[in-house]
């Protein structure tokens, strides 16, 4: 059991370039290039940021904390709190390597929309046509998985995968793990909203299947390259991965200390919640995103539609944790407002990670957080989102 220290770690505010070691201003200087003609942050909103994302770590709920805002494609704001790994004293940077976890449902959605572009299947097709192992599942389609109406019932909360995923499994292993679940469905589909892993775990194997590639080799190649990410990849435990940051949990009762998170094989978790990224990654994706660099207007259209049921009224999601409003969702992406102010995005959790990410189209800025705790505290994230929104101005 460790303590925190009161670690503030590398940072770089674009608006002062401040690169803490060479090292890290060589791996920075892309993002740093980036950033010279941008507008800025008011001195009050990066107060106000600093003071929301220590709130995660004296709150308990997470040893290291990291920040990006990302305007028009530049870097306004990058800037790491705390620790990476606790054991050796590491601390966090805007370069430290978390789990994304949830996140990942972006990335896959956006894989599917790329296949569907390319009319190798077709967003009303039935799954049973990729995925035979599902057809007592019912009259399911793409659709329905992309958006959450699907009624098949979350495999990570099942009957023995508590179990299971403390081994590596293959896509076709974790397949049969999941058409032999009972209840396999908890509604008939269409009918209802329920956040459910299934979905897009099952997207994963579809675009595998379809594709003729693992999805790791189709994300790499349709996805993250094209957003021009640096540190994103689906995760392996096994793999060795510079500046990984280490994954906990807090210790009941004990505020401030924590122990390792419970082993997770990210094998499992698929196109639902696999890759591994930085802050800045996550903040260029989804930049990339909605500049049209990684699906046509079309695609990216659908993605941001909020799903409808089968009666033809819209899908409503009961909780918002990215943002407020009126929650719905489209293709991975949860679509509602902030302060009046239209928002997407997505959070993401796995043992030991959470993860925050949103986009205000309107105004082209994007909003990253990522810590390496249990961080379901969603306030300090959304003071983070109004500090950046509010805080913008012209550089003279």
């Amino acid at each position: 059991m460790i303590s925190i220290p009161g670690r503030i770690g590398a940072c770089f505010i674009l608006s002062r370039c401040c690169l803490i070691t060479l090292a890290l201003g060589i791996a920075l200087a892309g993002a740093s290039r980036e950033a010279i003609a941008a507008p800025i942050l008011a001195k009050d909103a990066i107060a106000k940021i600093d003071a929301a994302a220590r709130e995660f770590i004296t709150q308990g709920v997470a040893p290291g904390v990291s920040v990006a805002v990302m305007q028009s494609g530049r870097v306004l704001f990058a800037k790491a709190y705390g620790d990476a790994n606790l054991e050796t004293d590491t601390g966090a940077s805007p370069l430290s390597v978390f789990r994304a976890g949830s996140i990942t449902k972006e990335f896959t959605a956006a894989a599917v929309m790329r296949l569907v572009q390319d009319r190798r299947l077709a967003l009303d097709d039935p799954i049973a046509k990729y995925v035979p192992e599902l057809s007592r599942a019912g009259a399911l389609s793409v659709r329905m998985l992309l958006n959450q109406t699907s009624g098949l019932c979350d495999y990570t909360e099942a009957a023995g995968f508590a179990l299971e995923q403390l081994e590596r499994h293959s896509p076709t292993q974790v397949m049969d793990f999941i058409a032999s679940m009972n209840p396999l469905t908890g509604f008939a589909p269409g009918t209802a909203w329920a956040y459910s892993n299934t979905n897009y775990f099952v997207l994963g194997v579809i675009v595998e299947r379809v594709s003729g590639q693992s999805l790791s080799d189709y994300l790499a190649r349709y996805v993250i390259a094209p957003a021009g990410l640096m540190a994103t990849a689906v995760d392996h435990e096994r793999d060795v991965v510079p500046r990984r940051a280490t994954g906990y949990v807090p210790i009941k009762g004990d505020k401030g200390r924590y122990q390792n998170a419970p082993f997770f094989s990210m094998d499992n978790a698929g196109g639902a919640g696999a890759l591994r990224t930085t802050v800045l990654d996550m903040a260029r994706w989804q930049q990339a995103l909605f500049a049209g660099r990684i699906v046509n207007a079309t695609s990216l259209a659908a993605m941001t539609t909020p799903g409808k049921l089968s009666d033809g009224s819209v899908a409503i999601r009961k909780d918002a944790p990215i943002t407020l409003g009126p929650p719905n969702y489209g293709f991975g992406l949860e679509l509602g407002s902030l302060d009046g102010i239209g928002a997407v995005g997505h959070g993401g959790a796995v043992p030991g990670f959470t993860a925050y990410l949103v986009t205000f189209p309107s105004v082209g800025m994007t909003v990253a957080v990522m810590t390496n705790g249990q961080a379901s505290l969603a306030e300090p994230f959304r003071e983070i989102e109004r500090a950046a929104i509010h805080g913008t101005r012209k550089r003279r």
